[in-house]
């Protein structure tokens, strides 16, 4: 029933529709992981219109799921966003794994980084960064244990 085909051009084409989703997305995640997400700050808004968005708007979305689920107040800041976006080099990006790699190798890689940062986040606090997953500790711990993940002692402040 292909009865009128809609051509729509990547994102990367279309930087003025990058406010309006991450706004829509914010809001969708936010109420979804019961979170008081409101806004993104201008500081965190610049790289996502500048960046080239090979995941097209799933990768956006993504993006701002992630942010929501590791905020801790009602803004998304540039802390938040990861470092290929910001144009720093990280261990893995999705887009290019290592070609030698398995499938379990890239997905164990990516829930590392990304207990990591939830972990760094909450001041290496597991509880927290268990609620913040909405996971039971104890999942979190085994996890921590199976992906070899070094707890930080936690810092003052």
């Amino acid at each position: 029933m292909n009865v009128i085909t809609i051509e729509l051009p990547p994102l990367r084409q279309r930087r003025e529709d990058i406010p309006l989703l991450v706004q829509f997305f914010l809001k969708k995640y936010s109420e979804e992981n019961d979170r008081p997400v409101q806004r993104i700050t201008p500081e965190a808004l610049r790289p996502l219109m500048t960046y080239s968005w090979p995941g097209n708007v799933r990768e956006l979305e993504n993006l701002v799921e992630r942010a929501v689920v590791l905020s801790s107040g009602p803004d998304i800041t540039i802390d938040l966003l990861p470092d290929n976006i910001l144009g720093r080099g990280s261990l893995l990006t999705l887009h290019d794994p290592p070609t030698d790699a398995s499938l379990f190798e890239i997905v164990e890689d990516v829930e590392k980084r990304i207990i990591g940062d939830m972990l760094e986040k909450c001041n290496w606090n597991q509880t927290e960064a268990a609620e913040r997953f909405k996971v039971p500790l104890s999942t979190l711990n085994q996890k921590i244990r199976r992906l070899n993940i070094e707890i930080k002692k936690k810092t003052r402040g």
